[in-house]
């Protein structure tokens, strides 16, 4: 019988019930509360409970709680979450697990409170945390330290984020030991573990900046039941105590250092950085290394050398200036031998100390080597003195031994002194000794032992001593030479003064000295007896202030002082300027008019020393002046004489004259009455009174405050009528002295009248302006032609006005007007001195009119202004006319040269297509040679080919000379099947060559023969071809179709459709807006060769041969081109030549055999080509190399001989147009008959009308074509 175990529903909730912990179960689907214990319900809502809600509402939740595991468990796991409820503060551990429940999918937690447990283990957490240091424990595997705790104080020691410290501990705790204590390290702890010992040690690690710094470890092993043993330890890093030793050992020295005895690493550096600076992370470096920058042991070491006893020792560096003493001593340094060294740096003490030891011997080399002496004494407070010291060189000086001299001074430094100085001395002295500080200098004469003297100058200085004893330093210099000196100066000086005292004038005014050093006046003797010493004082200064108050103008007294004054002369004499002069007019006290003088001072050295003495001389240069005035007026002026005038008292004076004058006054005399003598004499009746007026006194006087003026009269003496100008000029207004210069200008009017005339012929005005009056005078035409007198404005600006309202038209009369404006003027004529014009519009009775109004100076004076006008209207027209001819004859030109640079751009594409052909054709020839068949077919192609070619060479030629655009096409007979066999044969291989596909099909044409351009229509297919071969990639395909449409003309005329279709890149709807426009491509075709220019020369020549051209494409569509041209039918004949187009006449076949031809070609190749090709033909030929050779072959020859002469025209010496000529002038019957044929590159239709003119029957363009020379020929013969 079996015992049933199973638990009913009711049982399992009345056991939950009683659980004390919290316990829900809730539904997976929905979240439905299933159940919920007592503990559970307690925390339910009382309103809540009965009601069906969500686990989550249940206990205040509006929404699943975000960690809820339910429903992501496996049958077997169960789910642990802590959360925190900041409603309450508690913290609750949730343990959760999917269940069936009734046979509802469901989920069961576990609810726990444990606040107080967490709280216990932050307080736990704090209190490790607080320690010291750090703790750690480690599971000991194989005598590894594995972690398995450490708190956060052992990361902080370091440096190191937990994570950064758990990575680097995690296989061994040890390994984070220094390399240099590990082995150490290790040792102590292998020794520890073995006898169950405490582990203390002291190591190094690296910080996490990368010093190193010192931990101590204090740690003990614990076994526990288990197999595994725990090691607990406790890290600690410098504590506060050892800091503050550090700190104070420090303080010891400049720079301490522990060096380990074994291996020489720095243990450690005092915190200051040392006077090595070793850096931040000098720790475990090598000494040598990280203080001396050395890779060994340093020499100078003295731990090597066993200096270990603490005693200083000093060290000078090799390459340096650093001095140190050092001290050493053994020590223990946790448990590491090392050595502790202390170090001071003592190099400003030593070099202080040796500096000192320098100047001592530098002063005692001074002191014995001293040209003069040196002595020492000492002065006491009862007034006795005593001689300490004495210098050899004072001893020297008196003649005397050392101890001799110091016999003598011992008690007194006066001893031996000239009597006359002694007691001045002793004063001076006795001052020094009351002051008690500063220098005291003595000078005097000092005995020598033989008796004769020498002076000196001695400079006392005094020094205090705290036993009030004053020590007083003397330096003793010889300056006897310098005593002869000054009186040899002295004597120079009162030399120089009587000197220049004794040079009194008969013109000098005042002559004096005085000191300019000491600002006084010493002496001044004055001619004028203006007592100016008693007016101005005797302060030098103030003299010559009182001096400059004389002078009559502003500007000269400024200029008198600055040069005058002490502080300008002092600085004159350092610059040796020893003399200073000055002219000037001034007015003496007493003087009523007053004079022309000129100041002048001299320097030179005083009796004193550093005195500047200043010797003054006041000369009077009245008369002087007055004739330099006047003779610079002659300098400036051709005159029949000068006057010097002097109204004051009515007197003048003939200064020149010029003997070959009309008339000339009496040499002096009164001016009153030799004026109305000349009025009265000579002066002509018109202009006596105007003579008069202008000489009268106060006429003069009013006049000449404007400056000087000039007048003109006329005189007659005995028939002789002379016109003549009076200029008078103030010499010197203060003195009424005047200057009158009298001029004959007969000659110059005459000239004047004659310029008149001529420019009344070239111009319709002029005027001249006056600048510093504003008047005006106007000459017409008709004015100077008919003798009558100039129109005069006194107010140019009035004139310019009337002139501007009357004359100019209204829309350019504000601008005509400032043109006339006298400052625009000036300021023109500034910027171009030569002279401008301007054009303006001018309304007369002829309606407007054009004047050109040209400007510039009338004299060299530039107080005149010259006007002239001229009528331009004509000229203007003309200009206008030649411009607008040049403009229409510029665009011209630029079209034509358009033109021209476009098409020979065009041109070499096209000629690269037959040029391929033919290098192609020539490559498969040699290939064949042996192959006739196959070398016949590629003979025959690039024949083709070259022809293509030289038609296109001609036509390039052709169009360079072409103008305005004008091109003229060919009308000659072509046949349809012909043009498409030669684009065949040119376009195959370039196809082939690019792996294109070319298909040819010319079906349903009727009509194949027909007038046209056989060049200007293989152009326009070529270039089209050519384009769609080029821009269909390998493989593509090119279709070219010829069809005869209906034309819309009349029935004698033909049209073709050709088509032109590839499978290419197509081109953008974009691009076919400007597809014919010259130089432009597609981008996408930029990197395939072309210049841009074909397409609208294609369609140019289209649209000049009256058809269209259209185009269809798309990108990566290809392309489609529809060319329609339409020509004049011409008959159907079965005799058309397929190779040149030339009509077949049979008769034409053996026209060469049996000819005789003379060829005149320069060219080897051409010739050999040309007789050769002649000989294939059955003809004969003799062959010269230029014209001259040519035409003595000829006359040389019987008559007969020859029946053909082939002429190349371009040969050296004779060309070809000559020898025709001389050829058809000769006396011979055949001369005038034989047929010329020229033979030339040149194949313009002038190039053919210069053959015919020369003589010659036919013309043929080379290359020679055989049929082109058999048609000529039997057009000729």
């Amino acid at each position: 019988m079996t015992k049933d175990t199973s638990i009913s529903m009711d049982q399992l909730e009345a056991i939950l019930d009683n659980s004390p912990t919290t316990v829900i179960i809730s539904a997976l689907d929905n979240r439905e509360l299933l159940y919920a214990n007592k503990a559970a319900r307690s925390g339910i809502a009382p309103e809540c409970l009965g009601r069906k809600l969500t686990c989550y509402q249940a206990f205040g939740h509006d929404s699943p709680c975000p960690t809820c595991p339910a429903g992501t468990l496996g049958q077997e796991d169960s789910a642990l979450r802590e959360l925190f409820n900041p409603g309450n503060g508690h913290t609750y551990r949730y343990v959760g697990k999917d269940i069936d429940w009734s046979g509802r999918p469901a989920h069961i937690e576990y609810i726990s409170d444990i606040s107080k447990q967490k709280l216990l283990e932050q307080e736990l957490e704090h209190l490790v945390n607080s320690i010291p240091g750090g703790i750690a424990s480690y599971e000991i595997r194989e005598g590894r330290f594995i972690p398995v705790y450490y708190s956060d104080g052992v990361m902080e020691i370091s440096g190191h984020t937990r994570e950064e410290y758990n990575e680097m501990v995690k296989n061994d705790a040890l390994g984070a030991i220094y390399e240099a204590d590990r082995e150490r390290g290790l040792s102590a702890a292998a020794k520890a573990l073995e006898g169950g010992e405490v582990l203390d040690v002291s190591y190094r690690m690296r910080h996490k900046n990368g010093r190193l710094i010192w931990i101590h470890l204090n740690g003990r092993q614990i076994k526990t039941s288990s197999e595994a043993a725990m090691f607990y330890a406790v890290f600690t890093g410098m504590s506060s105590e050892s800091r503050l030793y550090q700190n104070i050992t420090n303080e010891t020295a400049d720079s301490i250092y522990v060096i380990a005895r074994d291996t020489f690493e720095l243990l450690y550096v005092n915190e200051t950085g040392g006077i090595f600076s070793p850096g931040p992370d000098c720790l475990g470096e090598k000494c040598y290394a990280a203080l001396h920058n050395k890779k060994a042991a340093c020499e100078f070491c003295g731990i090597m050398a066993g200096r270990l006893d603490g005693e200083e020792y000093e060290i000078k560096e090799d390459g340096t200036e650093r001095i140190t003493y050092t001290r050493s001593r053994e020590t223990d340094w946790n448990g590491i031998p090392a050595y502790v060294k202390y170090v001071r740096d003592v190099t400003e003490a030593v070099q202080i100390r040796r500096e000192k030891e320098r100047l001592d011997l530098y002063f005692r080399s001074i002191v014995e080597q001293f040209p003069g002496g040196i002595s020492m004494m000492t002065y006491h407070r009862d007034g006795t003195m005593r001689t300490e010291f004495i210098s050899p060189g004072l001893a020297a000086m008196t003649q005397r031994t050392v101890e001799e001299a110091g016999h003598l001074y011992d008690a007194d430094i006066f001893a031996g002194m000239h009597p006359e100085d002694a007691e001045k001395n002793r004063q001076k002295f006795q001052e020094f000794l009351k002051r008690g500080t500063g220098t005291c200098e003595l000078t005097g004469r000092m005995q020598r032992k033989d008796g004769s003297y020498l002076w000196t100058c001695s400079t006392l200085s005094m020094l205090p001593s705290p036993d009030e004893i004053r020590r007083i330093y003397i330096v003793y210099t010889d300056i006897t030479k310098t005593i002869e000196e000054q009186e040899q100066l002295r004597r120079r000086y009162e030399e120089q003064l009587l000197e220049h005292y004794h040079k009194n004038g008969a013109n000098e005014l005042i002559l004096g000295h005085s000191s300019i050093s000491r600002d006084r006046v010493v002496e001044m003797r004055d001619s004028t007896d203006s007592a100016l010493v008693e007016r101005f004082g005797r302060r030098r200064d103030a003299f010559f202030q009182g001096l400059a108050g004389l002078i009559t103008d502003r500007e000269d007294q400024k200029a008198f002082l600055k040069i005058f004054m002490n502080e300008s002369m002092l600085d004159a004499y350092a610059q040796n300027k020893t003399e200073q002069a000055m002219s000037c007019f001034i007015r003496l006290p007493e003087e009523k008019y007053g004079r022309f003088v000129q100041f002048k001072v001299n320097l030179l050295t005083g009796p004193e020393a550093g005195e500047i003495i200043g010797i003054l001389t006041v000369t009077d240069i009245t008369e002087e002046t007055i004739s330099e005035r006047i003779f610079h007026q002659l300098s400036v002026t051709s005159h029949d004489f000068v006057v010097d005038v002097d109204l004051l008292h009515d007197s003048y004076a003939i200064l020149a004259c010029n003997e070959n004058a009309s008339y000339i006054p009496a040499l002096h005399g009164c001016h009153s009455r030799q004026t109305a003598e000349m009025a009265d004499s000579i002066v002509l009746p018109k202009d006596s009174r105007q003579f008069r007026h202008a000489l009268e006194a106060d006429e003069i006087r009013r006049s000449l405050k404007k400056g000087p003026y000039t007048f003109t009269f006329s005189t007659e003496n005995h028939g002789d009528i002379r016109i003549k100008n009076m200029t008078i000029a103030s010499i010197e207004p203060l003195l009424e002295r005047y200057c009158m210069v009298c001029t004959d200008i007969t000659d110059s009017v005459r000239e004047q009248q004659g310029l008149l005339h001529m420019m009344a012929y070239t111009f319709e005005l002029m005027g001249l302006l006056d600048v510093g009056s504003g008047s005006v005078t106007v000459y017409t035409r008709n004015m100077v032609l008919e003798n009558l007198p100039p129109d005069t404005t006194e107010d140019y600006a009035e004139a310019v006005r009337t002139f501007t309202d009357h004359d100019i038209a209204s829309e350019s009369a504000e601008n005509v007007q400032n043109q006339f404006r006298l400052e625009t003027i000036l300021q023109r004529l500034e910027q171009e001195p030569s002279g401008y014009d301007f054009v303006a519009a001018c309304v007369g009775k002829e309606g407007i009119r054009y004047k050109q109004f040209s400007m510039l100076w009338g004299n060299r004076n530039h107080d005149t202004v010259c006007v002239v006008r001229a009528d331009v209207t004509d000229m203007i027209a003309a200009e206008r006319e030649v411009k607008k001819e040049l403009e229409h004859a510029l665009a011209d030109a630029e079209e034509a040269n358009e033109a021209k640079s476009n098409f020979l751009s065009a041109m070499s594409h096209d000629i690269r297509t037959p040029m391929n052909a033919i290098v192609g054709m020539t490559t498969l020839a040699f290939a064949h040679i042996d192959d006739r068949v196959r070398l016949e077919d590629c003979l025959q192609k690039i024949t083709v080919s070259s022809r293509h070619l030289l038609s296109l060479v001609n036509d390039v030629l052709d169009m360079s000379r072409i103008e305005q655009s004008k091109i003229s096409f060919n009308h000659i007979r072509l046949q349809l099947p012909d043009l498409v066999d030669q684009l065949t044969a040119i376009l195959v291989p370039q196809a082939r060559e690019q792996g294109v596909q070319l298909s040819i099909c010319a079906e349903q044409v009727t009509r194949t023969v027909f007038y046209g351009d056989f060049l200007r229509i293989n152009q326009i297919l070529i270039n089209l071809l050519g384009n769609a071969v080029k821009f269909t990639p390998a493989g593509g395909r090119v279709d070219f179709r010829v069809e005869e449409i209906v034309t819309e003309h009349t029935p004698s005329t033909v049209r073709y459709r050709f088509t032109v279709q590839d499978t290419g890149i197509g081109m953008s709807e974009e691009f076919l807006k400007h597809i014919f426009e010259p130089f432009t491509r597609e981008q996408a075709a930029e990197r395939i060769e072309g210049t841009g220019l074909g397409l609208s020369i294609a369609k140019r020549l289209v649209d000049l041969m009256g058809g269209t051209i259209s185009v269809e494409s798309g990108i990566n569509q290809g392309t489609r081109f529809i060319v329609e041209l339409e020509f004049e039918e011409a008959e159907q004949t079965l005799a058309a030549h397929k190779d040149s187009g030339e009509d077949a006449d049979p008769k034409m076949a053996g026209i060469f055999h049996g000819r005789h031809f003379l060829v005149a070609e320069d060219n080897e190749i051409n010739a050999e080509i040309l007789c050769e090709l002649l000989h294939m033909e059955g003809a004969s030929s003799d062959l010269r190399e230029d014209g001259a050779r040519t035409v003595e072959a000829f006359t040389s020859a019987e008559p007969g001989t020859y029946d053909v002469i082939l002429m190349d025209i371009q040969m050296p010496g004779m060309n070809g147009y000559e020898a025709a000529r001389v050829i058809r002038s000769l006396d011979r019957a055949d001369a005038k008959e034989i047929p010329i044929i020229a033979m030339t590159a040149n194949a313009f239709a002038e190039d053919v009308q210069a053959a015919l003119e020369a003589g010659m029957n036919a013309h043929v363009a080379k290359p020679i074509d055989m049929n082109m020379l058999r048609a000529a020929l039997g057009r000729v013969l």
